[in-house]
């Protein structure tokens, strides 16, 4: 089983903020399943909590631990930026 190591105070008070007030559904849902994991929820557990494959749930936990904090974070991508539901709403 799999699970992501130890987390300090700090990891988790951070953990913790980002969950609450992270702008971003993604990075809040990752912090959320990196807490889980240090609880020892395993990752078919949080695969159905978060209805993701397990594959995603498995980078999730390999990010953090090679990235920290930073892993959480979606990379840049190449090509042009999606646009959002109002701006395609104001084409229609």
């Amino acid at each position: 089983m799999k699970f992501v190591r130890n987390l300090t105070p700090q990891e988790k008070a951070s953990l913790y903020d980002l969950m609450r007030k992270s702008s971003s559904f993604k990075v809040r849902q990752r912090a959320h399943a990196i807490l889980l994991s240090a609880k020892k929820h395993r990752i078919d557990q949080l695969s159905d909590i978060f209805d993701v494959d397990r594959d995603t749930v498995s980078e999730w936990l390999n990010r953090w631990e090679v990235k920290g904090m930073s892993g959480l974070i979606d990379a840049q991508r190449s090509g042009r930026p999606r646009k959002s539901k109002e701006a395609e709403n104001e084409e229609i």
